[in-house]
């Protein structure tokens, strides 16, 4: 039953809905008591008494960025949804600036807490600190030498390094070990591996050809010299793995993990790569060590994208560095003599090891698939791409 402002409807109130309504009492437009859904005035009719949401109504413009001129990136589709387009939506979408601020606020306190630890450090070892022991180099130099002094200042500047990235990803809606891309990933662990053994052949040919136009420099040396120290008073195997082990967790998370991960999201993967790489390879400050990273840098930049996990770069970085180690505190300092036997036999190791793990990485590229978004649903296949099955 209908009402209106006068009670329940009358005889004259369905006559009047039949002038307004042509054929409503028509039995095969439906019986009117029961009303027909969408006619005026029956009681399947409840527009006029719960109006009901328009899904084609234009949305309220919101303030979208505006260029100079005044005008506005926001358009609409064709139901009226506004949305961003051109550079604004480029920018909004990704956030391109977040990686290049993530890489200044790290290097910031990186350098802030390598101070400060270097202060601790002398304290530490002298139990004082004065201007005088700062000037003097070698007083400096002994606490390089101390293994409580090199702990100070190589681990925990590392784990400064990347605890704004840490905190970052862990703020983000992205879950923080995606966000870093500490995933399983969809290469075997066999790629893994290889790419493990692959990565200190590019060290030594970098190396190699760096070492053809440029002399080692003096911060170098006095790396090498601390190395020999420590290596010579029986702590070669915990140094490796400190030097090793540190590096390749902190740098490959700040670098590749978060910086790199949005880099590549944002921009086309080559670019992506390259952007991140040169920044770890600037982080070593040292010119030589700048040109002779970045090309390691830019194969484990390639591995961590393509395999889809940070993992396969991290054990690269850590065999690269402990090889590194090992190869410099074996080789008698001043040897110029190539050919020498520990030089010989470390060199041909990494070279034959280094063939294998890059002809398997190689083949691990081309088969298993190409990378996931890290921001998308996580998949642990470890099969081999439909592509390459159709051609077996």
């Amino acid at each position: 039953m209908e009402f209106d402002e006068h009670g329940p409807t009358s005889p004259k109130n369905w006559r009047d809905q039949e002038r307004d309504n042509p054929g409503i009492n028509d039995p095969g437009m439906g019986d009117p008591g029961l009303g027909n859904p969408g006619m005026k005035g029956s009681l399947g009719d409840r527009s006029e008494q719960v109006p009901l949401p328009n899904p084609y109504a234009k949305p309220a413009q919101a303030d979208w960025p505006q260029g100079q001129d005044g005008s506005s990136d926001a358009k609409s589709d064709v139901l009226g949804n506004p949305y961003l387009s051109g550079s604004s939506a480029f920018l909004s979408r990704r956030r391109l600036w977040t990686p290049f601020a993530m890489g200044v606020v790290a290097l910031m306190v990186f350098f802030v807490s390598s101070l400060v630890m270097a202060l601790a450090a002398v304290l530490v070892v002298h139990g004082t600190i004065s201007m005088e022991l700062l000037r003097d180099p070698e007083q400096l130099m002994s606490v390089s030498r101390s293994r409580l002094g090199l702990l100070i200042m190589v681990v925990l500047p590392q784990f400064a390094l990347v605890t704004p990235a840490v905190i970052a990803a862990f703020l983000s809606p992205t879950p923080m070990l995606r966000r870093l891309s500490l995933v399983r990933g969809h290469w075997p662990l066999w790629a893994w591996l290889a790419a493990a053994l692959a990565t200190p052949l590019v060290g030594l040919a970098s190396s190699l050809v760096v070492g053809l136009f440029m002399d080692e420099s003096e911060s170098l040396k006095e790396m090498s010299s601390i190395f020999r120290a420590h290596g010579a008073s029986g702590f070669l195997i915990p140094l490796a793995l400190m030097i090793g082990a540190t590096p390749a967790i902190c740098e490959e998370i700040l670098f590749r993990g978060y910086i790199q991960t949005r880099l590549t999201a944002a921009l086309h993967p080559v670019i992506g790569i390259l952007i991140a790489s040169f920044l770890f390879a600037v982080f070593h400050l040292d010119l030589v060590h700048v040109v002779a990273v970045f090309p390691m840098g830019v194969f484990l930049g390639f591995v961590s994208w393509r395999s889809g996990s940070l993992v396969p770069a991290m054990l690269g970085h850590f065999v690269n560095n402990v090889i590194s180690v090992i190869a410099v505190v074996l080789a008698p300092e001043g040897e110029t003599d190539v050919l020498g036997a520990p030089a010989l036999m470390i060199s041909l190791g990494i070279i034959l090891a280094g063939i294998m793990g890059m002809a398997a990485t190689m083949v691990a590229a081309t088969m298993y698939g190409k990378p996931r978004d890290p921001e998308g649903p996580i998949e642990l296949s470890t099969a081999p791409s439909s592509t390459v099955l159709n051609h077996v």
